[in-house]
């Protein structure tokens, strides 16, 4: 026995769809990454290979969406718990899989890397592409995140140098890297 007509099913059924898709949207899918054995920068997700190894003091994030409004704070909650885990002091945002960012993303990450930074922890942000790399040097600010990497790679070799040969101007590091 059916309960709806054809019609309001169908409008029901839209409906359903679309209050998915912005569930969806709002709640990406964020990636631990280890480092792959045996291989040198290479990064996958630890939930789908357990055998890749989290490097000590640096979390990996990859967000598998766009960032914008819908999902700025899921994210900003993600990231912060990953930074509060003890013993973090570097967070890596993978940025390869964000083809997309809006200005409200954009500013979250600045005043998140801001917050972070006070807290001992510095955020950087690896593999922008260029519509994203974009709106982040439109939004740039002094809060921005103080390191922009081509690869992840670059990213953890300028955290793990000395001091003094990690500044923004050094080799493969920095700001605008990319």
């Amino acid at each position: 026995m059916l309960v709806f007509d054809t019609l309001p099913g169908l409008f029901i059924g839209i409906a359903m769809s679309i209050l998915l898709l912005v569930y969806r949207a709002s709640h990406p899918h964020i990636a631990v990454l280890g480092k792959v054995p045996g291989t040198t920068g290479q990064y996958g997700d630890l939930e789908r290979h357990p055998e890749n190894q989290q490097l000590p003091g640096i979390v990996i994030l990859r967000v598998e969406s766009s960032l914008f409004f819908a999902n700025a704070d899921a994210v900003r909650r993600s990231v912060r718990a990953h930074a509060a885990a003890k013993g973090t002091r570097v967070v890596v945002l993978n940025a390869e899989t964000v083809p997309a960012i809006d200005v409200t993303a954009a500013h979250m990450l600045a005043e998140l890397a801001e917050s972070l930074e006070r807290e001992g922890v510095r955020l950087l942000i690896s593999r922008q592409v260029g519509q994203v790399r974009d709106v982040v040097r439109h939004v740039a600010t002094d809060k921005a995140p103080n390191g922009v990497y081509p690869t992840v790679q670059a990213a953890i070799q300028a955290v793990q140098r000395p001091p003094d040969s990690a500044s923004p101007d050094a080799p493969g590091g920095g700001r605008d890297a990319q």
